[in-house]
């Protein structure tokens, strides 16, 4: 008898948290590859009460494998979201005008890069007086953005400059008439190619560089706005759970949570007496 009640007992435990699981929306996830990084937005996600998460590497799961709902990591997934298999799909670590020019239906979005009005943010309260900011652009949307953003930073005289792709000359004038230059999150200027030597004329110029992800700080930038993984996964979630609730897709945003990258070896080399990135971060968010 007591055999029988113990049985019941985590029958009647366990039931309901596996109704729970049947009746939750399944997410296929789709991973470019698989690194520890990219393993731990999948163990993240999964560990939501939401929905379920099943993970695939680069391509979607045959038809007759779906589930409700599609997650692509990184530009190189892009064209997954083409596919009409699902009611709504989202984006995660995608290049801002890259997702827009796709015109996607049905798609929302998660960028990977930083609004450019937060990287000038930290640029106006890392210096403390008037300086000029170069910024060679490539796309016409920063120039428009810039133009815009002029009269809100007073301390900061714009040189905002057109530059083709991979040029490396122009990037280095621009670096040679500025005191600081502000990397857009634009492939076509900063690659592989082009990095190094633009660092390389930096340093030899005196020039900061505020980069627009942390990858930029590490190779040799003073600093950069970014956002870490927690918080990338933690807003689509939310996102997710918004669509779950009320069928509707939310829109494509810029990450709300950031964190701040400082190279402190870079701002001695220069020179540059800097706060610390938890209080630029502190006063970032008190602006």
């Amino acid at each position: 008898m007591k055999k029988l009640l113990h049985g019941i007992l985590l029958f009647l435990i366990f039931i309901p948290q596996v109704f729970s699981q049947i009746n939750k929306p399944v997410v296929d996830l789709i991973l470019p590859t698989e690194t520890s990084e990219l393993k731990y937005i999948s163990k993240k996600l999964s560990k939501n009460n939401s929905f379920n998460v099943t993970t695939y590497i680069n391509v979607l799961p045959k038809e007759e494998n779906r589930g409700d709902l599609l997650i692509i990591v990184s530009d190189k997934l892009l064209p997954l979201m083409n596919t009409d298999s699902y009611p709504a799909k989202f984006a995660l670590y995608v290049n801002s005008l890259n997702f827009k020019s796709k015109n996607l239906k049905a798609s929302s979005a998660l960028f990977s890069d930083q609004p450019i009005q937060r990287q000038l943010l930290l640029l106006s309260h890392i210096f403390d007086k008037k300086i000029i900011v170069g910024i060679p652009y490539y796309n016409d949307f920063y120039k428009s953005v810039l133009t815009k953003e002029a009269d809100n930073f007073n301390d900061l005289e714009f040189l905002i400059v057109k530059t083709e792709i991979n040029d490396i000359r122009t990037v280095s004038k621009v670096i040679q008439n500025s005191d600081v230059l502000l990397a857009t999150p634009e492939k076509k200027i900063y690659n592989s190619q082009t990095i190094r030597s633009i660092l390389l004329s930096s340093y030899r110029h005196q020039t900061a560089v505020i980069g627009p992800n942390e990858g930029f700080v590490t190779a040799g930038a003073l600093a950069s706005v970014a956002s870490s993984s927690d918080q990338y996964i933690d807003e689509l979630i939310i996102m997710i759970e918004d669509y779950i609730e009320t069928k509707k897709i939310p829109e494509s945003r810029y990450p709300k949570n950031f964190i701040i990258k400082i190279n402190t070896h870079v701002a001695e080399s220069l020179g540059i007496s800097i706060s610390s990135e938890d209080q630029l971060l502190k006063i970032m968010k008190d602006d």
